[in-house]
């Protein structure tokens, strides 16, 4: 049975681009903060591709990039010190930190009084729905949008930003902390110094440029219109799920959120059965976001939006990628629709 992945926002699959040029960064052993030879060329490597990342990401000379193992570790780096507020429908890195309790729309949107003691995502990776980011915000985790849709942060005003490769085609253990002029951290790793001080341990610089190439060729794909062409995969998909279920409810449907995301909710129909049974039909989908699968809260994001928790039960997403076809997802939709009939049956 030939499986079909619908859960990029968890991790994409790594890219050819990225793949090859980690296999061609095996061949320089030296350690980064050595002054021999070798250590030059791998820290010419390194600052290589600090210096693509940060021009991809459209940084400025008022900011730095600093390399971390994701964007938790990112989060963790800036929040751990602080006090801030933030909104439940943050990623538990952020929330962990924190008592969120700023007030969100019934569409999504969250309104941030004091932007400098705030952290506010960019867009979720439940229901993917996109946030205006306020002038001088503390903290933005800019995870699900970079890559997915244009993001120049030279457009944005914040203090602290992060990005993660493996969720544009990189490796999974590498991201960074985009850090502006001026602005401190508190190091939560402490030894060798590297990354300036901020973050000590020798770099993976194999993982880093796998994600100095994954960003290079997601920016291309940007450029080439993958955006818009994305968004009409996804719209077909709800479409087609419409089509079949008239109840079924599809979150953030009328405001902006990524063009890859889908998270839709069948009243009474349990998320984590649905994921379970269309998984064994051959469809890799998530009723979260990976990192709270299994805990009790996963869906906050819909409740914080005025959803009932039992109906929040009962959502599942789908998020697509550059490789995902049209057929992929008229296949999805039969097998779900399949899996509907029967659950019917069984309820009756």
């Amino acid at each position: 049975m030939e499986r079909i992945y619908l859960d990029w926002n968890a991790s994409e699959p790594l890219s050819k681009q990225a793949s090859s040029a980690m296999i061609q960064s095996l061949k320089q052993y030296g350690n980064p903060s050595s002054i021999h030879f070798e250590g030059r060329e791998a820290r010419n490597a390194l600052e290589s591709a600090r210096d693509k990342i940060a021009e991809i990401v459209g940084l400025n000379s008022r900011h730095s990039l600093v390399f971390t193992s994701g964007a938790t570790e990112a989060a963790s780096m800036v929040l751990h010190s602080r006090f801030f507020e933030c909104a439940a429908i943050e990623h538990d890195c952020v929330t962990v930190w924190a008592n969120p309790h700023l007030s969100v729309s019934k569409f999504g949107h969250v309104t941030v009084d004091s932007p400098g003691e705030s952290s506010l995502q960019m867009a979720n990776s439940e229901t993917g729905i996109i946030q205006d980011i306020p002038e001088g915000i503390l903290f933005t985790d800019a995870v699900q949008a970079f890559g997915k849709v244009r993001t120049d942060f030279s457009d944005i005003s914040y203090e602290f930003a992060a990005i993660s490769s493996h969720k544009i085609g990189g490796p999974k253990g590498v991201g960074a902390l985009l850090v502006s002029d001026g602005a401190t951290i508190a190091p939560l790793i402490r030894g060798g110094g590297q990354e300036t001080g901020n973050r000590s341990g020798t770099e993976c610089l194999t993982n880093i440029i796998g994600f100095a190439a994954a960003a290079e060729y997601r920016s291309t794909e940007i450029k080439s219109g993958l955006e818009a062409e994305i968004r009409k995969r996804r719209d077909y998909l709800e479409k087609l799920l419409k089509e079949v279920s008239d109840s079924t409810i599809i979150i953030g449907k009328s405001v902006k959120r990524l063009p890859n995301t889908s998270y839709f909710l069948t009243p009474g129909w349990q998320g984590d059965l649905q994921v379970a049974g269309l998984d064994l039909r051959g469809f890799s989908v998530s009723s979260g976001m990976a990192c709270s699968n299994g805990k009790k809260d996963k869906g906050r994001a819909v409740v914080s939006m005025g959803y009932s928790k039992q109906l929040s039960d009962c959502g599942i997403r789908v998020s697509i990628g550059s490789t995902t076809t049209t057929e992929d997802l008229e296949r999805f939709v039969e097998a779900w629709s399949l899996q509907l009939d029967e659950w019917k049956k069984k309820a009756a």
